[in-house]
């Protein structure tokens, strides 16, 4: 039996280090990088000079604990960018990337010892693909999640290697390392419940009575049970098209003229002539403040110019700009040879082409993978419940 070998890649607070690069005076103080929710605005990331502020805490309580923090309104196309960068760069040292939250990449390890001489060459590969001054840290393991805690406990441009006893080296450590919600760690507190080890000696009936799901999740990850596989990083094709406005635009009409031009090049594009596009991206810089930018999934693809257009008026009669675009950019993706409207004579073959649309469209307005799994079965002889079946994210 082959022995996964994961390595986390981790760059800690990746917002509030591009945040700091820009704005220098801001450097050794308090900030805190806002995002709005459906709740309201809360913490996307804060510096470590900001004490006792954690991210996806609401902004109010942040600001309570932490009066004379910096606000700085998160600018995502921007991180998005960086982050992307660095998976490109992890892409040419191994053929197994995996996109995680941001800041946060695993890649398969197997094998890169005959390329990089053994680990600790591998190690000094995959901390080269970062920018220094990410100072990046790494941790290995043979599953994700322990793999992320050793990352975490890494001192920057340094590697962590997990012990063969997963469960003893998570037992001492806080439960706020865990991927569930704020809310959920909040009330983990409240239990006592304030290490991984303490999670692990409770039944796991308890927890997901009190938790559901996400007690499930955490007490399997605080035992050391993590069977999710890498899901490779795809490689999806592109065509993007920008402009400049001759003076500030803030009108529908003005912004309207520039989508249009835009998507008159861009169906033009040799590449994507006589082809099918299912998603949509504008972005456009505003003085003083982050980018502007709004996605469309496109429920039928389109592969037209004027077709695009009819389905985007629509989207954007009720337009609020956060101010006047000096410039906008678009970008077509989820390229595809088909129109999508053929159905299948097979119901389930149509159910999963459905399914596969949704996931697209979901991707498109969330900007990341959503969190939809699948139950596959790996060994349902065995007499551990927890090895009989597991949850692997759908891919489209």
């Amino acid at each position: 039996m082959i022995i996964m070998k994961v390595a986390c890649v981790l760059i800690t607070h990746l917002p509030i280090k591009s945040e700091l690069r820009r704005h220098l005076q801001l450097r050794g103080k308090a900030a805190i990088v806002t995002v709005q929710s459906s709740s309201g605005p809360k913490v996307l990331d804060a510096s470590p000079e900001a004490s006792g502020v954690a991210s996806g805490m609401p902004l109010q309580e942040a600001l309570s604990r932490c009066k004379d923090a910096a606000l700085i309104e998160a600018d995502e196309p921007h991180y998005r960018a960086v982050f992307n960068g660095v998976l490109e760069s992890l892409s040419q040292r191994s053929p197994l990337v995996e996109k995680s939250e941001l800041g946060c990449v695993y890649v398969g390890v197997n094998g890169l010892e005959s390329i990089y001489g053994d680990e600790a060459g591998t190690v000094a590969a995959l901390l080269k693909s970062v920018p220094h001054e990410y100072n990046a840290r790494i941790g290995l393991a043979e599953a994700k999640f322990p793999a992320y805690v050793a990352a975490v406990l890494s001192e920057g441009g340094r590697a962590t290697w997990v012990p063969d006893d997963v469960g003893g080296f998570l037992a001492d450590l806080t439960v706020d390392l865990l991927p569930i919600s704020w809310e959920s760690r909040t009330r983990l507190h409240q239990f006592g419940l304030h290490t991984m080890g303490r999670m692990a000696s409770l039944s796991l009936g308890s927890l997901q009575a009190q938790f559901g799901a996400e007690g499930k999740l955490a007490w399997e990850l605080s035992n050391g049970i993590d069977p999710s596989w890498l899901l490779p990083l795809k490689h999806e094709e592109v065509v993007s098209e920008s402009l400049s406005f001759p003076s500030p635009a803030a009108t529908l009409y003005a912004i309207m003229l520039a989508v249009e031009v835009l998507l008159g090049r861009a169906f033009a594009h040799p590449s994507i002539r006589g082809r099918y596009v299912r998603i949509m991206s504008m972005e456009g810089r505003v003085l003083h403040k982050p980018p502007w930018t709004r996605s469309f999934a496109f429920k039928e693809p389109v592969n037209s110019k004027a077709r695009a257009l009819v389905r985007v008026r629509s989207s954007l009669e009720a337009l609020e700009l956060p101010g006047p675009l000096e410039d906008m950019s678009l970008t077509l993706s989820g390229i595809t040879g088909e129109s999508g409207l053929q159905s299948s004579l097979f119901s389930d073959v149509r159910k999963q082409d459905q399914l596969r649309d949704m996931m697209r469209q979901l991707e498109a307005r969330l900007h990341t993978r959503p969190p939809i799994y699948k139950v596959m079965e790996l060994e349902p002889w065995s007499r551990f419940p927890e090895r009989r079946q597991a949850l692997v994210q759908f891919e489209p």
